[in-house]
């Protein structure tokens, strides 16, 4: 089953692909950065709890394969991204109204409203698994040779607009609406918050479906398969199968996995590390994230518009490794430097991170064999979920265990940093592994019921 040809992305087509990167982002600061918040202070609701309701999207994360494997093999109205894409990001939208409804009512209904609260978690994570793929492919597909600056701009958008500007425009809202929010929480009136976080989560969900639109109609060419019996695409479980008998194939699930990771683990130890080993003031702590993702956007836009003329997809990727890695032996330092060290360090590891994630995203386009490419990134995207998932978990947990069996808490942090420069090196050596960046043009079809494969078993019951 063959993609149409299609002509490259102009750089207007790709801002208009980058603002559903943009919508992405939008949702996840109302979840982390707002409700997230406002369910543990002002509600007073278990953090352990709320923890457990934020990660409930990297649960239902093999719903990316299917998605994928669905967007390849069965077009609608004649578009095989499209609608997919839409239809989840409608779901996601829908469901993050239906947090903010759950939530408030566990305050009355602790039980009910938590149950609630948890199916809406789980559909608005089915919703962002079941998009992002096909967003993914469509990316794919209709970037060409300019892949690398494709992923670059809209990655750039999420972050700069999604996240970056969005975040500013919601602290004046708040500024505006509840004057008291930022300093005496202990006097707001609850109806007050309440009506404030319907109207916010109301408007973004509004100008999030707007944007969906925008960014979607008339962009991918309709598909016209033909009646041709060779066009009958193979089963999820052939694919999977075709997929796990290439080396390289395998080798790049672990470089996902070990990478993201590598680049992730530290997002929500550098503040408390910066303060309760370093002594740093609070305001100078909470420049340590902006410090970061300055980097990261600045890399982004370097290696999209520059790197990707001088080097391959696998050496950006591997120069985006070593440069976290160097960030990370940086961090480690400053207990002992001090606090410009980690500044450095921060700036570094932004820096890796942004080339990192470009390089890596292109080779995951690059790898994905024709008429396959949204099962291929499903599959990888598990790897991603489950990294995020693993590195926000070794963060917390990690962080504790080590203070406890080492007694010191500067050693329990550095600890948690030193496996992440482990998992980056790995990376950069199972860079150097890797033979291909390309999809074998030969391989055989194996069933050697290992790795990745017992997971069609699973999903190809609901397909």
């Amino acid at each position: 089953m063959s993609s149409p040809t299609v002509p490259s992305l102009s750089l207007f087509s790709t801002v208009r692909l980058g603002l559903l990167n943009v919508t992405i982002g939008m949702n996840a600061l109302l979840v982390f950065g707002v409700l997230n918040r406002v369910m543990i202070s002002e509600w007073q609701i278990s953090a352990a709890l709320v923890g457990v309701f934020v990660c409930a999207h990297y649960v239902v994360c093999p719903m990316r394969t299917l998605a994928g494997y669905a967007s390849d093999t069965r077009p609608l109205w004649g578009y095989r991204r499209t609608p997919y894409i839409i239809g989840g990001m409608l779901v996601a939208f829908a469901s993050l109204l239906l947090i903010l409804h759950a939530a408030q009512w566990m305050r009355t209904q602790p039980v009910l409203g938590g149950i609630a609260c948890g199916v809406a978690f789980a559909l608005w994570g089915l919703g962002l698994n079941a998009a992002s793929v096909p967003y993914l492919a469509l990316m794919s597909d209709l970037s060409g040779p300019h892949r690398a600056r494709t992923i670059s701009v809209a990655w750039f958008m999420m972050v700069a607009f999604g996240i970056v500007a969005t975040g500013i425009l919601i602290a004046k809202f708040f500024d505006l609406n509840l004057s008291k929010l930022s300093t005496d929480m202990t006097a707001l009136d609850t109806a007050a918050l309440d009506r404030v976080l319907e109207q916010l989560f109301y408007t973004v969900a509004g100008l999030s479906v707007v944007l969906v639109f925008a960014a979607l109609l008339g962009l991918e060419p309709r598909h016209q398969p033909s009646a041709g019996a060779d066009d009958k695409p193979p089963t999820l479980r052939e694919t999977i199968a075709v997929m796990t008998a290439d080396r390289d194939s395998k080798i790049f699930f672990a470089v996902i996995a070990l990478g993201i990771f590598g680049v992730n683990a530290q997002d929500v130890l550098l503040e408390p590390y910066g303060a309760q080993v370093l002594a740093m003031s609070l305001s100078d702590t909470t420049r340590l994230q902006p410090t970061w993702g300055s980097a990261t956007l600045i890399a982004m836009l370097f290696a999209g518009f520059v790197l990707a003329r001088r080097l391959s997809r696998k050496q950006m990727a591997l120069t985006g490794a070593i440069l976290s890695t160097v960030g990370l032996m940086l961090v480690i330092a400053a207990g002992n430097l001090g606090a410009a060290t980690l500044r450095v360090g921060v700036f570094i590891l932004g820096a890796g991170s942004g080339i990192f994630a470009v390089g890596a995203l292109s080779m995951m386009m690059d790898m994905t064999r024709p008429g396959q490419a949204a099962t291929y990134l499903g599959v990888w995207g598990i790897a991603q979920a489950l990294a995020q998932g693993f590195a926000g978990l070794t963060a917390g947990v990690g962080r504790a265990g080590l203070e406890v069996i080492t007694g010191q808490l500067g050693l329990a942090y550095q600890g948690v940093f030193a496996l992440e420069a482990l998992a980056l090196v790995a990376t950069s050596c199972l860079l150097l592994w890797m033979r291909r960046t390309t999809p074998h043009p030969d391989v055989v079809r194996q069933d050697d019921r290992r790795g990745v494969e017992r997971l069609a078993d699973i999903v190809s019951a609901g397909s």
